[in-house]
């Protein structure tokens, strides 16, 4: 066989060199175009994120344009009437989508307050008083106060109305804003406010004064400097009120969301400045609620501004995230975009969504060609050099063939086995135990009869001390006294071994549970003891290790109903597994393996290797096996994939990976308990099974 072999490898070794070669060639291209794919849809990622934060970006900026606009219209035209204002803003709103609102603000001293709602009277307006809420959500008439913001029209009229004369500077954030308006002399925007229509959103402050006065430049000047300039303007020049706009959060997301591309990217609104909120994502302090305003979910297509619907947990530094979710290995801040509203700051945290896949056609198609191409090569060659082969070598394929049909056979014929693995059992524990039969049924009869025999010799002996010489050689030639003293303890040890062989049989019987495939109320205590018998043979004391030592602490359990041949199976493979686990630590804490001399090894403890087996009864309505070892315990980095089909720690050949798999689905599947362990490392593992009592617990 090493004579072929070798053959084969000279043959073929060209071949499967260059099939590798071919393997490892396409696997490297396609790690390369991978590499581009990643890279091309990080650029593509880029490219969305840029184009949403422009759209968002434009749509804010046009709304400020248009207040801007009105407010340095009705600047520079002080003389125009409430009608051509209403023309005006009628004409200008429906182009500008999103826009919740436009109207004019006065500024109302308490002495002017009565000629002001007189005018407002004038005008035709059902309500023709300065009002504001009460603690309730209604509109009441406001109590005298120094100044008021009034509103003195608003577009559209018709959804708006019953806000007019309503005073602005009532509610605090509308108020301070106002005033800085005032203060600086350029359009400012309120924080995150409660609209007319009570939704959240923004209102844009264009301040409007009794002379030609147009709006100081905002974007090279700090506050200081503004305050300066103001200070500057002179006495004429009053603060008469503002033009205002008003937009929702939600409606201006929406708008700016038509007709973009957002598959695979996910975005957060923040009210922080860009670094601020990088600071805050990269800190435990900050929880990712705090500062919230909208998030989009590109799986779902949808918008929130309910911070426990907007999966904030893939962001939050509070829930153990890595330090940055931003993907493709980037920091937070090359993920966050400012968006600018009237001299405060959005930042825009744009990152992949959960479900973006990045594509991967290309890797995968230059993959196959190379696979192919090199199958197709090696295919070539293979079939090149078969054709040049001698008899032979036709032998040899077939003697190979031949081999892979015996080893197909020998694998179906081991399927058949492990499928008739019960009944085989039982079958050979029947037919064994006839024979049994007869051995221990005569035994009885050989005994009384040898005993019959021996007293007829020894009565003879007594009347006939002398026999003839013959015989007396003969009896001397066969040691007549010691087989007359050995006789009766070979019989004995006839019947202990019998009385062996029947518990082996009865064990296998047991065990193998042919006939009780289906529920059945069943003595737990007696599979354990058979599953313990059957492995008695892996207990005894050898060159590796000492003697097991089985400790059974049984508690007082009734009949469990359950499949017993599942559950058996469930015993062996835990106690399986718990001797070769002790196997184990006693070849390593052997004196060859521990580098100590035998002396010193003798004079400390030796390792005594011990299983556990207990049982006791929770409740009315389940039990529990406690099965421990004190063997080299589970190390922590694998104990969640314990009980993982086909895994295993043992070496090839030794261990399949399904033992622990299979009695997992036996006692949480298909009986509805509950195996779980707990270990530490070099003291020991505990299986523990959970177990209802009757079918009756488990469908409940």
């Amino acid at each position: 066989m090493p004579q072929h072999l070798s053959i084969l490898l000279k043959q073929y070794l060209n071949i499967g060199l260059a099939g590798c070669v071919g393997i490892v060639l396409s696997a490297v291209a396609a790690n390369h175009v991978h590499r581009w794919e990643i890279a091309e849809d990080k650029e593509r990622f880029e490219q969305q994120s840029t184009v949403l934060e422009g759209r968002l970006q434009q749509q804010v900026d046009s709304y400020m344009q248009l207040t801007r606009s009105v407010g340095a219209f009705y600047n520079t035209n002080q003389d125009i009437s409430l009608q051509d204002f209403q023309e005006l803003t009628r004409s200008l709103l429906p182009h500008h989508d999103g826009l919740l609102g436009l109207g004019l603000i006065e500024k109302v001293t308490l002495a002017d307050r009565p000629a002001y709602e007189q005018e407002l009277q004038s005008y035709g307006f059902s309500h023709a008083e300065i009002r504001e809420f009460n603690p309730i959500g209604e509109l009441v008439t406001a109590p005298d106060r120094p100044i008021y913001f009034s509103t003195t029209y608003i577009e559209p009229f018709t959804s708006f109305q019953d806000k007019i004369g309503f005073d602005s500077g009532s509610i605090p954030q509308r108020l301070v804003t106002l005033k800085r308006a005032e203060r600086l002399g350029v359009i400012v925007s309120t924080a995150l406010v409660e609209l007319e229509n009570g939704q959240p959103g923004i209102i844009y402050y264009y301040p409007i004064f009794t002379s030609n006065h147009t709006e100081k430049e905002s974007t090279d000047i700090d506050e200081e400097k503004q305050k300066a300039r103001s200070s500057q303007l002179g006495t004429d020049e009053a603060f008469h009120g503002a033009i205002f706009s008003m937009y929702e959060l939600q409606t201006w997301i929406e708008i700016s969301l038509l007709d973009l591309n957002l598959s695979g990217i996910d975005f957060y609104l923040y009210r922080l400045p860009q670094d601020q909120l990088d600071s805050a994502l990269s800190k435990t302090s900050v929880a990712a609620t705090e500062y919230f305003l909208i998030a989009y979910d590109a799986d779902t297509q949808t918008l929130t501004q309910l911070p426990e619907q907007a999966n904030l947990n893939n962001i939050d530094p509070n829930q153990g995230q890595p330090e940055s979710q931003c993907g493709y290995d980037r920091p937070w801040l090359s993920c966050i975009r400012s968006i600018n509203i009237a001299r405060q700051e959005l930042s825009l945290l744009i990152v992949p969504s959960e479900n973006r896949a990045v594509p991967r056609a290309q890797s995968v198609g230059v993959l196959l060609i190379g696979l192919l191409s090199t199958s197709f090569f090696v295919m070539y060659v293979l079939l090149a050099k078969r054709n040049t082969m001698k008899i032979k070598a036709q032998n040899m394929a077939l003697k190979q063939l031949l081999e892979k049909l015996q080893q197909t056979q020998t694998q179906l014929v081991q399927r058949e086995k492990m499928s008739s693995l019960g009944e085989l059992v039982a079958g050979i524990a029947h037919e064994f135990n006839n024979p049994l039969g007869f051995i221990t049924v005569n035994l009885e009869y050989i005994s009384k009869y040898s005993d019959s025999l021996i007293n007829l010799l020894n009565l003879y002996l007594t009347h006939y001390p002398e026999p003839h010489p013959e015989i007396q050689k003969n009896i001397e030639a066969i040691e007549l006294d010691f087989i007359l003293k050995d006789i009766s303890k070979i019989l004995t040890s006839m019947e202990i071994g019998g009385e062996r062989l029947r518990q082996i049989v009865l064990s296998l019987r047991n065990f193998s549970r042919l006939d009780e495939a289906a529920l059945k109320a069943v003595d737990i205590h007696e599979g354990i003891d058979n599953t313990i018998m059957i492995l008695s043979h892996r207990l005894k004391a050898s060159h590796n290790h000492a003697e097991f030592k089985i400790v059974k602490k049984y508690g007082d359990l009734p009949l469990i109903q359950c499949y017993p041949g599942q559950i058996n199976q469930v015993f062996m493979n835990i106690l399986a597994n718990a001797i070769d686990v002790l196997e184990e630590k006693s070849e390593k804490l052997s004196p060859e393996n521990s580098g100590q001399d035998i002396q010193s090894f003798e004079e400390e403890s030796i390792f005594c290797p011990q299983i556990e087996v207990s049982t006791l009864m929770i409740d009315e309505n389940w039990i529990s096996i406690q099965i421990s070892d004190n063997g080299m315990g589970i190390p922590e980095d694998i104990q969640d994939r314990l009980f993982n089909p086909f895994f295993t720690t043992k070496p090839v050949g030794k261990g399949t990976g399904l033992g622990l798999s299979i009695s997992y689905k036996i006692v949480d599947e298909t009986h509805g308990g509950r195996l779980s362990f707990q270990s530490e490392p070099m003291q020991g593992t505990q299986f523990m099974i959970k177990l209802p009592i009757s079918k009756k617990v488990l469908h409940d």
